[in-house]
């Protein structure tokens, strides 16, 4: 009906919808019911299709006959996927909570919120540490299943990864690297990190344990070698001459940019985050207004007071923070059509914006006048 043009961008639209679904676990991987071949020819669609739209912006440069492929692509344990990469991202934060437990802070708060996290971890967030002990067959410290998660977290991606252009699923999908680096402290003891000996483990143990994985199991660390961004400040991603849709992705391109920076200079930077609260290095957290200040380790924008928008104003005069909301508001709107139809949701932005009809109608007309179609948010009267 809209000719091929619009047709091939909304194959590539769905293939990189179900690639990104498949490998966070938002959709579960139904082994059985699957056409493998199919879904490998579809996850290689995606990662070709990211580089090739990003290389020289965000990407390494690719020769014109270079296509990526994923290969591999099957079950590790029969079709039984005991976790997700959305697991290990939960656990990751979980531990990195468990922090504040730590130190003076359990003076400061309540019995009940240390309850609450034992519950957590006892639930299914706690399920990738309970996996991690069992492969390992010993008992773990929160740092160690930390170091893990990094690992898994990092795989080598095509157009960021030097001299790279096929992978093998095994070591593309996260819970398959966890369970290998997990494996690896059974058999080699490559990683111990007590909890009692130091707060943090040192930036050269992070990096020996990754080398010995890699040593083991031929399952890489993955690099960043291509420049992520060329903007230096939240100001750059929101100006007035690029398109909404396009303010988000160039937002998250300048935090991955100087978040990889931290984790050049030290690797525990991101992986062992929550210790910062109760190490010396974390004083730099503190000041928001210090010129040093790593404002990158903490979003942009914010959700406070039961649903008020909020925003750093020495980086984001209101007009600034406004267009980066409604570039939020689109790139959601995209995401919500591509799962169904129907009025868009509301659960992931601010509350308040949309009590107000005349505030949800201006949005409603800036994403008809964007994307073409008749389709909004609710409006509340």
């Amino acid at each position: 009906m809209f000719g091929p043009a619009v047709a091939e961008h909304a194959r590539l639209w769905l293939v990189l919808h179900r690639t990104y679904a498949l490998i966070l676990g938002t959709e579960p991987l139904y082994w059985r019911d699957m056409d493998t071949a199919r879904e490998q020819a579809s996850i290689s669609l995606a990662l070709d299709t990211v580089w090739g739209q990003w290389q020289g912006q965000g990407m390494l440069t690719r020769k014109p006959d270079d296509f990526t492929r994923m290969h591999g692509f099957g079950p590790l344990l029969g079709g039984d996927e005991p976790i997700t990469t959305l697991l290990l991202f939960e656990c990751a934060g979980l531990l990195d909570e468990h922090y504040h437990f730590r130190g003076p802070y359990p003076r400061m708060m309540d019995r009940s919120l240390s309850r609450m996290w034992e519950i957590n971890l006892r639930g299914e967030y706690g399920a990738p540490y309970r996996l991690a002990e069992k492969l390992a067959g010993r008992r773990l410290s929160h740092s160690d299943v930390l170091a893990l998660i990094d690992f898994a977290l990092n795989p080598p991606l095509p157009g960021l990864h030097s001299d790279l252009d096929t992978i093998d699923w095994r070591e593309l999908y996260p819970p398959y690297r966890f369970m290998f680096a997990a494996i690896t402290l059974r058999e080699r003891r490559t990683y111990e990190h007590s909890e009692q000996e130091s707060v943090r483990p040192t930036p050269q143990q992070v990096t020996d344990f990754f080398s010995a994985i890699t040593r083991h199991t031929d399952i890489r660390v993955g690099s960043i070698d291509s420049n992520l961004s060329a903007d230096s400040t939240l100001r750059d991603t929101a100006s007035p001459g690029r398109h909404f849709a396009e303010r988000i992705a160039r937002m998250t391109l300048l935090f991955s940019s100087l978040l990889n920076r931290e984790r050049v200079r030290d690797v525990r930077s991101i992986s062992h985050f929550g210790s910062l609260m109760v190490d010396p290095d974390g004083v730099r957290l503190l000041d928001s207004e210090a010129d040093d200040h790593p404002w990158w380790f903490f979003a942009p924008l914010r959700v406070v007071d039961s649903g008020v928008l909020a925003w750093p104003k020495s980086k984001l005069t209101m007009d600034e923070a406004t267009d980066l909301f409604i570039g939020a508001a689109i790139a959601s709107a995209y995401d919500d059509i591509v799962s169904g139809v129907g009025p868009l949701e509301l659960d992931h932005l601010p509350a308040q914006t949309f009590m107000d009809p005349d505030e949800t109608e201006a949005l409603n007309s800036v994403i008809k006048q964007f994307l073409g179609l008749n389709i909004g948010w609710p409006t509340q009267r």
